[in-house]
């Protein structure tokens, strides 16, 4: 699993690059955002690009919005010390996967951001923020909504692709394929990849 995590934090960088390096996952490191957008370009996609709200050039929402026009489908999430509930709102509907506070304790780093790559809320907090995930997709508008990546592997599912033939033509690592599948039976009440591209038919979200 691959993490890009910028913030202008060095410390809090280095905190999360042994955490997670412990558990195997690899991570990319920068200080402002355009670091950060500098490394997608430079990179296969991430399987979470996590964001900090107040380091240089965020400018506010509209660096999490180059971030997700430029982020090659990898989920985005944003993180801070203190951010208003309307940000997180606003910062959600325009797609980002979720907020990480700052105060979060280094032993759930793990967890949390094996979360945001899969598109689950982090805690019951995050369930009120984060917009609900319909359980069934049958009625018009209940379709949940759907990271590009996850969008891009329902087409794919759609024109008949093989999820080995999935991960190759989006570059994603069995892991990071297995969170996006999983993600998606969840978020369309299935217990496969079939059904649930069946219920995204249903739901006309393909």
């Amino acid at each position: 699993m691959r993490v890009l995590i910028a913030d202008d934090q060095n410390m809090l960088l280095e905190l999360f690059s042994a955490v997670l390096g412990r558990d195997g996952i690899e991570t990319t490191l920068t200080l402002d955002l355009h670091g950060a957008l500098d490394a997608v370009a430079s990179s296969e996609p991430f399987d979470l690009i996590l964001l900090d709200y107040n380091m240089p050039g965020m400018d506010g929402l509209e660096g999490l919005k180059s971030a997700l026009s430029n982020g090659k489908g990898a989920p985005v999430a944003l993180m801070s010390g203190n951010l208003p509930q309307h940000t997180i709102r606003e910062a959600i509907s325009l797609g980002a996967v979720g907020f990480l506070p700052k105060a979060t304790p280094s032993q759930k780093y793990v967890t949390s951001i094996r979360r945001l790559a899969s598109g689950q809320p982090l805690d019951d907090k995050a369930e009120a923020v984060a917009p609900q995930l319909g359980t069934t997709c049958d009625a018009p508008g209940d379709e949940p909504r759907l990271t590009a990546r996850e969008m891009r592997v329902l087409q794919y599912l759609a024109h008949g692709k093989t999820l080995d033939e999935i991960g190759s033509e989006l570059g994603l690592r069995d892991l990071t394929l297995d969170f996006v599948i999983k993600t998606l039976c969840r978020k369309f009440a299935a217990n496969d990849a079939a059904t649930a591209l069946t219920n995204a038919k249903r739901a006309g979200v393909v």
